[in-house]
């Protein structure tokens, strides 16, 4: 099992940060639960031994998976009961830097006092995990002479993400920047700068492309339970 693959980024990357527990691992498969996002994450390139290992594995208060192998996430989330899913590319910056900003935004880390601001504007988390994201520094707020125009942050399982800015600074590049200070501040820590792309999202994904991200040749599937 490659873990260096795109498709696998996000398994290298909570093994990498310490927070991920292998439960299986062999030259095809590894399945591992991460004790940030509680996500339980698998990759394998065989579908039979893939379902052989969540079978022995899962639980019902395993909440929410990955795999990788999409052909194997659609057995496992009609199998296994899952309610909502979405299906992924995931994108990765191969840079060693990434060039200045030059849109005149300053930037500071959100606290959990922006969490109603943030909270009231994006909805796409619950409050609890947004205010869970900003305890551990990972919302990156922009802003200029006229206040705050924007943020971006770090799922907790460690993708990009998070990334919204007001409407009325919308068209003016800030969507860029932003992405570009969190890039740079993923490669200052060590890690690889990846995101996750809903495979309908096309205005996202050229984003990341203008960016100098490359796609991974097929997509993850994310399943969840209420």
């Amino acid at each position: 099992m490659d873990l260096n693959t795109i498709e696998n980024l996000n398994i290298k990357y909570v093994l990498d940060r310490g927070t991920g527990t292998i439960i299986y691992q062999n030259d095809s498969t590894i399945l591992l639960r991460d004790e940030v996002s509680k996500a339980l994450m698998l990759a394998s390139d065989d579908v039979e031994e893939g379902l052989e290992i969540l079978d022995k594995n899962i639980t019902s208060k395993d909440l929410l998976l990955m795999v990788s192998n999409v052909e194997l996430g659609e057995i496992a989330f009609k199998k296994y009961g899952f309610e909502e899913k979405m299906e992924c590319f995931q994108v990765v910056y191969k840079g060693e830097g990434i060039s200045e900003q030059k849109g005149g935004l300053s930037f500071r880390e959100a606290t959990l006092d922006d969490l109603p601001f943030i909270s009231a504007e994006y909805d796409l988390i619950s409050e609890e995990e947004l205010k869970e994201v900003i305890s551990r520094h990972n919302i990156i707020l922009g802003y200029t002479d006229e206040g705050i125009v924007g943020f971006i942050g770090e799922h907790l399982e460690g993708s990009i993400g998070l990334l919204y800015i007001l409407p009325q600074y919308r068209r003016r590049g800030y969507a860029s920047e932003l992405e570009k200070e969190k890039i740079r501040r993923t490669i200052a820590k060590g890690f690889i700068p990846f995101g996750q792309v809903v495979t309908s999202n096309d205005a996202s994904m050229r984003l990341q492309e203008s960016l100098g991200l490359t796609r991974s040749d097929s997509t993850i599937l994310w399943m969840w339970k209420a």
